[in-house]
């Protein structure tokens, strides 16, 4: 196996997994989907394999049937950069995400994430402040400032955690949720990008003795879904140590490659061949005919996040818990591809929509472009944004709602259409933002009507110390009054972990003027009731029986890449 065990390998992925997933024990047979694995726990995994000595891919993580079989597919890896190898200080060139925004308009300085964590019942406002500076020493995008030269990160030191950090008095009790949204209201306003005020936490302090919770508020250009991760998994760290009489900074892992870095990488990437090279595909994914029909376009002027309808609906474990775990591994399906497949079943149905319809989809952006780069340990906002066409002709037939062949010719259509998209997407915002002459034409198509984000689970099981408390949850698009809507309905999803299991909860918003709440809600109840079609059409079917449908008319095996062999292969379990 070049230099590796397989046993002690399974040794070490098996504890990789059961740290991730928050369980007991992973054996090697047990495989990453069937865990309820999805494309933003894999990358989680990639980088804590690497710190372990072992190189695995993402692809691998994804594909791959069980633990013993991504140990044989591991190889040594080179321990992780040494502190000062890629410190990321100095400039950061806008990367396609940063310049979306640009184009958006609105108040940049207020679009924000927040999270809420429980912090422990030692906690005082002194190791509060020693842990939070660890962590703002150890990521440079949590310093970054935007000048009149663009943006910039600071040295290590150049903010302070006393300067970010609130206390809040909450006198022997838990904070209440009005208390919690008031000061993340105050917090988000006090963010200023130009002032280099990225960050402010709010620490509900509950008095000695009893845990309490602190409110982490960042500029939305600094963070996404996996950033979250690493800086709830680094709080941690640094506490154990510090509670240990150790240096906080000293727990934290090195940050391999710097988002400065990353940035530099983009625009290499975005002028060679292998980019330029994905034009016409892209061209052709955004001609005419595929919008949603509104009572009037969306307009910037008026169509703003503040003003936006809304609407919350949950899951519960009963469906959910198979749905992203056996049922995805059954259908030889990720999480991801599941739920726009039931997403398509119920756009079949929704009056606004015809035959084909254009959905901007939101991806990690942690992808492998070639170059060396470990961005599983990266704070930064790597999102991708990438439109995609699905035919929705055929899936409106009755035998959908029961499960029927219908599903299964639906999940056919979504997974042939989301492995045809090159790269994961990530060529889209290279050529739409960063090329001059390909970015003029696909920033003239009509945009996309529906916005889909998959944010995977948010926190783990148990409600330990620096988890999610879903009582106050979290925001992960939460923009300040004034910004335009990007979609006239978008839908984010995530996933808590309940007493009961895994719980998909959605969070949809619209264009008041464009949808009312009545056609939104019937999109949204109809999407759930397909994804439980889906789990009752996955127990009448035979292990990947879907890999055996027969390609869509004029896809020959000259037609099919590299990548797509290797997953109609996994799927198959040859491999």
């Amino acid at each position: 196996m070049r230099g590796i065990d397989v046993t002690e390998a399974e040794r070490i992925l098996c504890g990789v997994l059961a740290d991730l997933f928050g369980i007991p024990e992973v054996g090697p047979q047990d495989g990453f989907v069937r865990l309820g694995g999805d494309s933003i726990i894999a990358v989680q995994v990639v980088g804590a394999a690497r710190r372990a000595g072992l190189r695995i891919t993402v692809r691998d993580v994804l594909t791959l049937p069980d633990v013993a079989a991504l140990a044989v597919a591991a190889r040594p890896s080179a321990r992780s950069a040494r502190p000062g190898d890629d410190d990321g200080v100095g400039p950061v060139l806008p990367t396609p995400v940063m310049r979306w925004l640009d184009e958006r308009g609105g108040p940049a300085d207020r679009y924000y994430q927040y999270l809420v964590v429980r912090t422990p019942a030692g906690l005082t406002g002194q190791s509060a402040a020693e842990v939070l500076q660890a962590v703002l020493d150890r990521h440079d995008m949590l310093r970054v400032v935007r000048d009149g030269s663009g943006w910039r990160t600071r040295p290590v030191g150049s903010v302070r955690a006393a300067e970010c950090l609130r206390r809040v008095a909450a006198e022997g009790r838990e904070a209440t949720a009005e208390e919690v949204a008031r000061e993340v209201r105050a917090a988000r306003d006090r963010l200023s990008v130009g002032g280099g005020v990225i960050v402010q936490a709010v620490w509900f302090d509950a008095g000695a003795g009893l845990p309490g919770a602190l409110a982490l508020v960042v500029n939305h250009v600094v963070v996404d879904g996996i950033s979250w991760r690493v800086l709830t998994g680094d709080l941690a760290r640094a506490w154990e140590a510090l509670s240990a009489g150790r240096a906080p900074a000293g727990a934290l892992d090195p940050v391999a490659t710097s988002f400065r870095r990353w940035s530099e990488l983009l625009a290499a990437e975005a002028a060679g061949e292998r980019t330029a090279a994905e034009a016409p595909y892209w061209s052709g994914v955004v001609r005419p005919g595929a919008g949603i029909a509104g009572r009037r376009p969306l307009d910037p002027a008026r169509d703003h996040e503040d003003r936006a309808g809304h609407l919350a609906l949950s899951l519960p474990a009963a469906t959910a818990g198979p749905l992203l775990t056996s049922v995805a591994d059954r259908l030889g399906a990720d999480a991801n591809e599941v739920l726009l497949t039931g997403l398509s079943l119920a756009l079949a149905r929704w009056r606004p929509c015809g035959p084909e319809v254009l959905v901007e989809l939101e991806g990690h952006g942690r992808e492998d472009i070639g170059a060396e780069a470990d961005l599983s340990r990266t704070v930064g906002w790597f999102t991708t944004l990438f439109p995609t066409r699905f035919a929705l002709d055929g899936l409106d037939a009755a035998d959908a709602e029961d499960g029927g062949p219908t599903a299964a010719e639906a999940l056919r259509r979504v997974r042939e259409q989301l492995r045809a998209i090159p790269r994961k997407g990530i060529g889209y915002g290279l050529l739409r933002h960063l090329d001059p002459v390909v970015g003029k034409e696909l920033s003239a198509a009509e945009p996309a009507g529906l916005g889909f984000n998959y944010l995977g689970r948010l926190g783990g099981p148990g409600g330990g110390d620096w988890q999610l408390l879903p009582a106050h949850g979290a925001r992960l698009d939460a923009p300040g009054p004034g910004m335009p809507m990007a979609h006239a309905v978008e839908v984010s999803a995530f996933v808590l972990e309940s007493a009961d299991g895994p719980v998909l909860h959605a969070d949809w918003a619209w264009a008041d003027g464009v949808h009312d709440e009545a056609e939104v809600r019937a999109l949204a109840e109809d999407w759930f009731r397909m994804l439980g079609a889906l789990v009752v059409h996955a127990d009448r079917t035979a292990p990947a029986a879907l890999s055996t449908v027969p390609p869509a008319s004029g896809l020959t095996l000259d037609a099919i890449g590299q990548d797509e062999l290797d997953d109609l292969a996994a799927s198959l379990g040859l491999l």
